[in-house]
């Protein structure tokens, strides 16, 4: 019958809808937001001169240090019921999460601050480690995106180092917001957020990675 095929049809596209995004936000889970910025760093500015081997241990020591430790960790407190699942989608089980995340990014700090990166690359993990602690801080009394925290710092960190290094790289401006547009529509496809939480997490995420690029001239005038 017509409207049955019409029901049906509806039905398949909003399964594959929702099949896109979660591919989407398992593509750009938070936890391999900063890989990518670092891999986008070794990539597109001076440190793309560093050796292959120096390059493999930087971006090996920040997927183990922001991704497998803390994802280990999570995927057990789900595990043993003190998370719903690997998105954190219950706003009053996160505190732990966003603690793990927090630590695990200032230990990845210390890591690249040992392996003498600049000081502009270590100013974007603090604004992550801000961004992160105020979405803590947040999360007490509002449920907020850290789905689009995580591309909005992505965007704020190229926005920032292009402005250190003054560079103009408008095609990755472009496909980062692009991202974050697919992230942001994804998230609210599947029901994890509104949009004005998603919104939320993205502006904490840009303002708090891009005006810590700022402090690059605190550390040259010190």
């Amino acid at each position: 019958m017509p409207g049955s095929e019409k029901k049906y049809n509806f039905a398949a596209k909003d399964k594959a809808m929702k099949l896109f995004a979660n591919i989407i936000s398992i593509l750009f889970h938070p936890l391999l937001m900063v890989t990518y910025g670092m891999l986008m760093a070794l990539s597109f500015t001076y440190l793309n001169i560093y050796p292959l081997v120096l390059k493999l241990h930087l971006i090996g020591g920040v997927f183990l240090g922001t991704v497998v430790v803390p994802g280990t960790i999570i995927l057990l407190m789900v595990k043993n019921g003190m998370a719903d699942d690997m998105e954190l989608t219950n706003r009053h089980k996160r505190m732990m999460p966003y603690l793990l995340f927090i630590a695990s990014n200032m230990t990845c700090l210390f890591y690249l601050f040992k392996m003498q990166l600049p000081f502009w690359m270590l100013s974007m993990f603090m604004g992550v480690c801000v961004a992160l602690f105020a979405a803590l801080c947040i999360n007490f009394v509002w449920k907020i995106s850290i789905h689009t925290l995580g591309v909005g710092g992505l965007l704020g960190a190229v926005t920032g180092i292009a402005r250190a290094q003054t560079a103009n790289p408008y095609w990755l401006f472009i496909a980062v917001l692009i991202v974050a547009g697919l992230v942001g529509t994804s998230r609210i496809i599947l029901n994890k957020h509104t949009p004005m939480q998603v919104y939320a997490g993205f502006l904490l995420g840009l303002i708090c990675t891009f005006a810590s690029s700022f402090t690059n001239f605190i550390y040259l005038l010190i």
